[in-house]
């Protein structure tokens, strides 16, 4: 299995203000304190956790990419082509 790094996943979410799956985090850790859950289910669970940080944390990153500028070959040799 690989490695969930939760602690990394926590950290991106403070760093990207994403409330919203640290609170998802919090009724895992709920669920698992609360009740007698099986391992495999709690896994699973953080592993869907995990995947919705990476993919909220490459959206947001994506959305804050500049556009790279498109040249046209006149601009680009200085005259047309």
């Amino acid at each position: 299995m690989e490695s969930i790094k939760v602690s990394n996943r926590i950290d991106e979410c403070l760093f990207f203000e994403l409330e919203d799956h640290l609170a998802q985090f919090d009724a895992i850790m709920d669920s698992l304190i609360e009740t007698d859950v099986q391992r495999h289910t709690i896994r699973e669970a953080l592993a869907d956790w995990s995947q919705s940080v990476d993919e909220a944390v490459e959206d947001i990153i994506e959305q804050q990419k500049p556009e790279e500028p498109v040249m046209v070959a006149d601009e680009l040799f200085g005259t047309e082509v």
